[in-house]
């Protein structure tokens, strides 16, 4: 990257927004915390208002310089890494929430607000938004928007682009454009689905490659005035899904916040850790553990309906499991992922897929064959239940100094034998790059609208395996 293009670009900006360029401010702009390489951007900007970004997006394309947008940095596809170098904008300071409409049921903020913030300001009108990523304390809403969040409010609304009633986005030519019932002016957000196709979809889960979002709509929701856990036990991993659908069937998520499933290992892994003296013959093979809130009536017909659904499965409940950790992380918030610094290891790599309930037992297994294949690598498996189907991550924990590059080449083997187990690839950034070219029709067609939204491939080169040289 020439020093003459930065200086083209710095030119162009002229006064009012200010250029980061030593190599001391850029360090902590070189990745997020996935197993992605870190880039080596040449600046990093941090606007000030939507009209900052559009003259950074237009001034860096004059001068050919590819920009990647950074919310939080929690992400682990390597979405915000400058692997192409150029300019980092820093979507921090874009932390205002906007408006809180109680009479049309909607928030309007910025994308560098952080949940920890929205939630508080949401709170003392008894509301909150729809899903909550678990990466909530650092991770800001526009970061969410960006890579497809999951997390508290996934298994009633599935998304965090579920949630979203429409977007302010900026173009690569710095033109500005609002999606939605907001695109008709003063008339605002209230509904998504207005003229024509929903342009809204088209960057949500787009990693920042095809426009920046600079204003974000959510629907707001009451916070439940009843809440509690339960963990199910299943000697099978069949079982459990049988569970699952049967809750998703008949609609229980209307009552669950958050649900998630875990495979033995890490089963065993939490209940002998908090009760070592526990029968490990007497461990279920998989449990499946819900947050329940809602109202008090409604909370308690769901658990003694789950309660029948699991004796039908062949499961039942398991308390140590509730105990030992999912309590916990529901009401105490206590784990995180490896970057919060829970795990012995310093990183962590993350491969998330969405999978259809009945493919459970198919993840499972190729969590278990990571352990056969890679048994360097620590791995882990879990899953996130949705109103229909499931998110599945598989996470391996490594040492960064000495297994880096293997761990590199445990998730390139890997994430072509998810696709072959019926996953899909779930927050793409750049770990599932080389994956998805692969879907030829579809990403023929994505490639297109990169080049029509932005032809000098100014955005984010190199996620979704969009113009990756």
């Amino acid at each position: 990257m020439s020093a003459a293009a930065l200086e083209r670009f710095r030119a162009g900006l002229g006064d009012g927004i200010e250029i980061y360029d030593d190599t001391i401010d850029l360090l902590g702009y070189q990745r997020d915390c996935s197993v992605m390489r870190p880039g080596e951007a040449v600046a990093m900007v941090r606007p000030q208002s939507p009209e900052d970004v559009a003259r950074t997006l237009a001034c860096a394309g004059q001068a050919g310089l590819p920009v990647y947008t950074r919310g939080g940095g929690t992400m682990y596809a390597g979405g915000v890494n400058p692997s192409a170098g150029g300019v980092v904008l820093d979507m921090g300071s874009l932390n205002r929430i906007l408006d809180i409409d109680l009479e049309r049921g909607v928030v309007v903020c910025e994308p560098g607000v952080r949940f920890g913030a929205l939630s508080q300001a949401l709170e003392p009108h008894g509301m909150t938004v729809g899903v909550i990523p678990v990466t909530a304390p650092a991770a800001t809403v526009g970061g969410a928007a960006s890579a497809h969040a999951l997390g508290t409010g996934s298994t009633r609304f599935q998304s965090f682009a579920d949630q979203v009633v429409g977007l302010e986005v900026v173009l690569a030519d710095g033109r500005i454009i609002h999606t939605g019932s907001a695109l008709a002016g003063d008339i605002g957000f209230f509904q998504r689905y207005a003229v024509g196709p929903d342009l809204t979809g088209l960057f949500l889960g787009a990693d920042a490659s095809l426009g920046v979002i600079t204003k974000i709509a959510l629907w707001l929701h009451r916070l439940p005035a009843f809440k509690t856990t339960r963990s199910y036990g299943f000697d099978t991993v069949t079982q459990a899904a049988q569970f699952v659908q049967a809750v998703q069937h008949e609609e229980l998520t209307q009552q669950i916040w958050y649900g998630a499933g875990y495979e033995g290992g890490t089963v065993r892994g939490r209940v002998m850790g908090a009760f070592p003296d526990t029968d490990e013959a007497s461990l279920p093979g998989f449990c499946v553990a819900f947050d329940y809130g809602g109202e008090q009536v409604a909370v308690e017909h769901a658990l003694a309906r789950a309660a029948v659904l699991a004796a039908n499965n062949g499961g039942d409940e398991y308390p140590p499991f509730d105990e030992a950790y999912f309590n916990r992380l529901r009401n105490e918030e206590i784990y995180w992922y490896a970057f919060a610094g829970y795990f012995s290891l310093s990183r962590c790599a993350i491969l998330m897929t969405s999978l259809p309930t009945n493919r459970m037992a198919s993840f499972i297994d190729v969590v278990e064959q990571c352990r056969v294949d890679h048994p360097d690598i620590t791995w882990g498996g879990a899953v996130v239940v949705c109103r229909r189907g499931l998110h599945g991550g598989l996470i391996g924990f490594y040492d960064e100094q000495s297994q880096w590059a293997m761990a590199e080449d445990a998730v390139a083997a890997i994430a072509p034998r998810l696709v072959e187990a019926g996953c899909i690839p779930y927050k793409s950034g750049k770990v599932w790059s080389d994956t998805v070219q692969g879907f030829e029709p579809w990403h023929d067609a994505l490639t297109n609208l990169k080049r029509a939204v932005d032809p000098d491939g100014t955005l984010s080169p190199g996620n979704l395996g969009l113009n990756p040289g």
